[in-house]
């Protein structure tokens, strides 16, 4: 039965002891000489009873509370990693990022292959930093700082569930991967560029459409084509606006994508990139850079560069200035194609 103030103090014993069950593993044992509030709980096979006190010391509001902490102090001290993970994914990631599948390929590549069944309470942190280490082997210095951001990120989520007081992963910093950030300037030079056009693989067509148009990859793979535009919805582009580039002869030439993750053609260009031994690298976020150098060399106005990037203009610009330049968007995206057809030999 569901117990209350008043159903307590109605009670009586009638020659043997009575237990009521509230919920929640909290009992009301019913004697001759008392009330008294227990919580019962099994863990491992073997049952576990707390007293709280007497009723007429403690409420029956107090006890509720007090069995609703040891529950969640039971769930915390069993929690795994493989379960926070998921807690974590589905109300944080998924619920906020619109990206959420770059966090899931860390938890399934790195994380729960390690840790996966270890308890939250358990990982220390030599664990979390030769997981890192290991993974930057792998995958490089910037692809593991990420894993650490994630990572410091996940179990400061177990920190406010209360699973632990402190996360194991506070003091781990970039030093343990060895990575220092500098801003990107990687762009195609024409002799790649001719390289990349010359590939028959199929995610060499994903790679060429971000060159031609300037796009985010998500924003490739996700948005959708009406005519000679391709449309990017305001929930897929980065800064919550929608969006649209011109598309002309090449760039829907390279229409339908493979289907395939980001991360998926991220890791197939950089094989590709080390079998030609292409040295740097380049990224297929490297493709937006180097389309807006190319229309900015080709006489294209930085403002409107920035307006086919779908980029937010700084300062007074972003204030007052609310056009959208259809025309001129349309001319730039024309130009760079032009450009890109005479890098090419394009026929």
């Amino acid at each position: 039965m569901k117990l209350s103030e008043r159903n307590i103090k109605s009670i009586k014993w009638e020659g043997k002891d009575i237990i009521l069950n509230d919920g929640n593993g909290l009992y009301l044992n019913i004697r001759r000489s008392s009330k008294t509030f227990i919580v019962r709980k099994r863990r491992k096979g073997r049952m576990f009873v707390t007293t709280l006190g007497k009723w007429d010391e403690v409420s029956l509001k107090q006890a509720r509370l007090k069995a609703a902490e040891m529950a969640l102090e039971g769930t915390a001290s069993e929690a795994t990693v493989k379960s926070l993970v998921k807690k974590y994914q589905a109300e944080v990631i998924e619920a906020n990022h619109k990206r959420p599948d770059f966090a899931d390929g860390y938890w399934r590549r790195a994380v729960l292959p390690s840790l996966g069944s270890k308890r939250v309470a358990d990982v220390r942190p030599f664990e979390i930093s030769n997981l890192i280490q290991t993974y930057a082997k792998d995958h490089g210095k910037r692809t593991a700082d990420q894993l650490r951001s994630n990572i410091k990120a996940l179990f400061g989520y177990a920190v406010e569930l209360g699973y632990i007081s402190v996360s194991p992963a506070t003091h781990v910093s970039s030093r343990v991967t060895g990575y220092k950030y500098k801003p990107r300037e990687r762009v195609l030079t024409d002799d790649e560029i001719r390289m990349v056009w010359a590939e028959k693989k199929p995610n060499a067509q994903l790679i060429r459409f971000l060159l031609l148009t300037g796009l985010r990859i998500s924003e490739a793979q996700k948005g959708y084509q009406e005519g000679d535009r391709w449309y990017v919805p305001a929930e897929i582009s980065k800064n919550g606006r929608a969006h649209w580039v011109h598309m002309g002869e090449m760039a829907k030439a390279q229409l339908p994508f493979p289907l395939t993750t980001p991360t998926g053609v991220q890791a197939w260009l950089r094989r590709w990139c080390d079998n030609h031994e292409i040295d740097p690298r380049f990224t297929p976020h490297d493709m937006r850079r180097t389309s807006a150098t190319r229309m900015a060399g080709n006489g294209v106005e930085p403002f409107i560069v920035e307006r086919v990037l779908n980029h937010t203009l700084q300062g007074v610009m972003n204030v007052y200035n609310k056009a959208e330049y259809e025309n001129e968007r349309i001319e730039a995206a024309k130009l760079l194609e032009t450009h890109i057809k005479e890098v090419v030999d394009y026929e």
